[in-house]
This record gives structure tokens, sequence and C-alpha cells, in this order.
């Protein structure tokens, strides 16, 4: 019995002898492994942290996106409402040039109506210290409604007489446009 238990121990160390160099290799392989299952765990945790960091960037930029959106629209109203006003305040003040404008143009009428009848008032006294023939053919001589014109300035009896010192045919026409703006003046000065 003591043989058989010194061959099986014989036996045993023989084959831890070969298995143990055996063992050995594959426990440094299953060290090898599980270290580099503990390397991808490590990995992983990593990567869900990355993931996780992506993923509050991407809501960060979302919010981001929506901000500026909300501003353009606000920029683009407010454009709008500022290009509406100037065009409102160009109109108003368009309007308020053209008024100005028509108001100065009637008054540079009204001034050169004044200065023309000045004008023409001159010459009738002029016309009206002349002799009534000098007169007539003067006023002969120039277009029917500026003679007649004159003739309005002068007293009614120097009118009379430088016409009936005019050729008939003249003298009737200038005398019909006479009694027409002496009218006119009648009406104008009541």
């Amino acid at each position: 019995m003591r043989l058989h238990l010194l061959r099986l121990l014989l036996s045993l160390l023989m084959v831890s002898v070969i298995i143990y160099p055996a063992y050995s290799k594959s426990q440094k392989s299953l060290t090898a492994v599980v270290d580099k299952i503990n390397e991808l765990k490590a990995l992983e945790s990593l990567l869900d942290k990355k993931i996780a960091k992506l993923e509050h960037l991407k809501k960060q930029l979302d919010s981001q996106k929506k901000e500026l959106q909300a501003l353009r629209k606000q920029t683009d109203e407010y454009v709008k409402k500022k290009k509406k006003e100037a065009d409102d305040y160009y109109a108003n003040i368009k309007k308020q040039a053209d008024e100005y404008i028509a108001k100065k143009q009637k008054e540079l009428e009204s001034l050169q109506k004044q200065i023309a009848d000045e004008k023409i008032k001159k010459l009738a006294q002029i016309y009206a210290a002349a002799k009534p023939q000098a007169a007539a053919d003067e006023l002969s001589n120039m277009d029917e409604d500026t003679a007649a014109k004159i003739l309005v300035f002068m007293k009614s009896r120097q009118a009379g007489a430088i016409i009936s010192k005019m050729q008939p045919k003249k003298a009737a026409r200038i005398f019909q446009q006479y009694l027409m703006k002496k009218d006119q003046l009648k009406i104008n000065k009541q």
C-alpha cells in the first residue's frame, strides 16, 4: 500500500509537473483576458460618458438653434417694423414737401402776377401820359391781350381816347378784351 501510495504521489507529482506549466500559461492567458475585459469595460464606461456628453452638447446646440431662430424672427419683425416706420416717415416728409412746394409755387405765381401787374400799371401810367395817337400806335403794335391789360389800368377817359385813335377793327378787338378784363378786375376786387 505504501508503494501504491508512493506511485500515486509520484504520478500526481508528474501530472503536476506536466500540467503546472500548461496551467501556468493558461493562468497567464486568463489573466490577460480578464485584463482585456477590464480594459474594455473601462473603454465602454469612457464611451458612455462621451456619448452622454455629446447628447448634452446636442441638446445645448438644439436649444441655441431655437434661440437663434427666435432672434432671427424678432430681427425680421423689427426690421419690417422699422422699414414701415421709415416708409411712413418718408411718405409724410414727401407729403409735407409737396404741400410746401405747392404753397411756394402759388406764392411765386402770385408774386409773378403782382410783378406783371406792376409792370402793366407802370406801362399804363407811361401811355396815359403820352399823346393818345402815340399811345394808340404803340398799343396797336402789341398783342391785343397786353394792350387790353394796359388800358384796364388807365382811367376810362384816357383809355377811350387811345382806343378811338386806333384802326377800327383792331380797336374793336382790344376794346372787347378791355371790357372782359375790366369786369374780371371788378370781380377780383369784390
